[in-house]
């Protein structure tokens, strides 16, 4: 316990040591009376329950969009409306992914490389030509990758959430059965 104390307080002086050395050197870059410019690297533009959403990916997110869009700029609609679009979907995108997560869904790093593959056969590409070209047309190949993760996981709770709701229970045929309109017409179940 002696030795717990003294080594944590010989931490704190080496820390505060360390902290006292970088603002005198910040102080010395920042002469007194001059102005401290900020440098903002990125924002927050969204929180998403636990998960937020930053300027940069809203960016990326804009630019993607817009390099799709190339050679008709006049379908965009105007850039305040197109980014408010933008981030609804990204919001929209990080809910689903959350509550895909949350129900326990998952895409294996193998079924996320058959994905990758089938998009670039389908671009008529192997998959280091498609790494190439997103590489000139500086798409980061990681950022791509775990976009489609996501995207796999986003079509796997589509397809668990209508595979619940297309689920007819006993009680519901009975009624249906039940029902004056239906013994009047013609209906085919499967």
């Amino acid at each position: 316990m002696k030795t717990f104390l003294s080594f944590g307080a010989a931490f704190l002086l080496v820390l505060g040591a360390a902290l006292s050395a970088s603002a005198q050197l910040l102080g010395a870059s920042n002469p007194p009376g001059a102005q401290q410019q900020d440098a903002v690297l990125d924002r927050i533009v969204a929180v998403v329950n636990d998960d937020v959403i930053l300027q940069s990916e809203l960016n990326q997110a804009l630019a993607t969009v817009q390099h799709q869009y190339a050679g008709h700029p006049d379908q965009l609609p105007p850039p305040d409306v197109l980014q408010k679009q933008v981030l609804e979907r990204l919001i929209l995108n990080k809910l689903q992914v959350q509550r895909a997560k949350d129900k326990g869904l998952r895409v294996s790093d193998d079924e996320l490389d058959s994905a990758v593959a089938a998009v670039a056969q389908q671009n008529k590409m192997t998959v280091p030509q498609l790494q190439q070209a997103m590489a000139q047309e500086g798409v980061d190949y990681t950022a791509f990758r775990e976009n489609l993760r996501d995207q796999l996981l986003i079509q796997r709770l589509r397809q668990q959430v209508m595979q619940q709701s297309a689920q007819v229970s006993d009680a519901e045929i009975d009624n249906m059965i039940a029902n004056p309109a239906f013994k009047a017409s013609e209906v085919h179940l499967a």
